[in-house]
């Protein structure tokens, strides 16, 4: 599979990326490795919305650690329905990994 280019801008690997950054590279993710459409909004429900299943969480979880050099775990799926929920979870872990 090919792996899909950032999207711009980026924040730099030491920085804590904004939220909506984070919400461009999972629609990049999806758009590139899942064939989904590239307008993918902050409010869309994983499962529901996107019929992501667990083959598909599994290709944006690996992505988004590749992405912000982080390690996601399995019990941080609890209580993450949305997009904006999977990007505020990476922004904690970035910041969790900086400090």
């Amino acid at each position: 599979m090919p792996t899909p280019s950032p999207t711009a801008p980026v924040s730099s690997p030491l920085s804590v990326p904004d939220p909506d950054e984070v919400v461009r590279e999972i629609a990049a993710i999806a758009a590139a490795e899942l064939e989904l459409p590239a307008a993918v909004t902050p409010d869309a429900r994983l499962l529901e919305d996107l019929a992501l299943d667990s083959l598909g969480l599994t290709v944006i979880a690996v992505g988004l650690e590749n992405r912000f050099r982080i390690r996601l775990r399995e019990e941080d799926a609890e209580g993450i329905r949305t997009v904006r929920d999977l990007a505020a979870l990476v922004v904690r872990r970035v910041e969790e990994q900086r400090a």
